[in-house]
């Protein structure tokens, strides 16, 4: 009697503990970065996070107005999203909006914002230009990744394994009782 008592503790305890406790994936560099006002032009787009990340990401830009800026097919290498920009951007706002599915297998998601000011010709003073051009706002906005349950599905492994495991366990400790159950009779 005492051995069901135990292995129904035991059956309880490893339904009931959780099966997954790591942390989702972050954002951890960006280039450009999140509030930069940037003079030159730029030609990629690089996303650093703090672990792989799934061949599923998906990396876009667009314009305040919320028009598409075309990129090229974006690179994943390793923990790094990257991807080339098939045009110049002009004067204007920009968000790069980004997606993927963290290690644990919760969709993630973020956007960075970041302003074009292209030089223009300045017929002002040479030293009137110069300490225009070191006076940079460097403050940066923290990146704050968002979780969204809509627009990225996490998959059937994370979900659906750990189900999988816990009802073969209690089958086996079923099949272990009811077999014991037999031998006594």
């Amino acid at each position: 009697m005492k051995i069901k008592w135990l292995m129904l503790l035991v059956l309880i305890v490893f339904v009931v503990q959780p099966f997954s406790v790591s942390a989702h994936t972050s954002l951890t560099n960006s280039n450009p970065e999140e509030g930069a006002v940037l003079k030159e032009d730029v030609e990629r787009i690089r996303l650093t996070f703090d672990a792989p990340i799934e061949k599923t990401s998906t990396l876009e830009l667009k314009t305040a107005e919320g028009e598409t800026v075309p990129l090229e097919k974006p690179l994943i290498i390793g923990n790094e999203l990257s991807a080339v920009l098939k045009q110049e951007l002009e004067k204007g706002t920009y968000l790069i909006n980004w997606k993927l599915i963290s290690e644990d297998g919760h969709p993630v998601e973020g956007t960075i914002r970041f302003e074009m000011t292209p030089e223009t010709v300045v017929t002002a003073e040479p030293k009137a230009v110069e300490e225009a051009a070191t006076t940079v706002d460097t403050e940066q906005a923290s990146i704050v990744p968002t979780e969204s349950a809509k627009s990225v599905t996490p998959g059937v492994v994370p979900t659906v394994l750990p189900w999988l495991v816990a009802g073969l366990v209690l089958a086996i400790i079923m099949t272990t009782l009811l077999l014991r159950r037999r031998k006594r009779s």
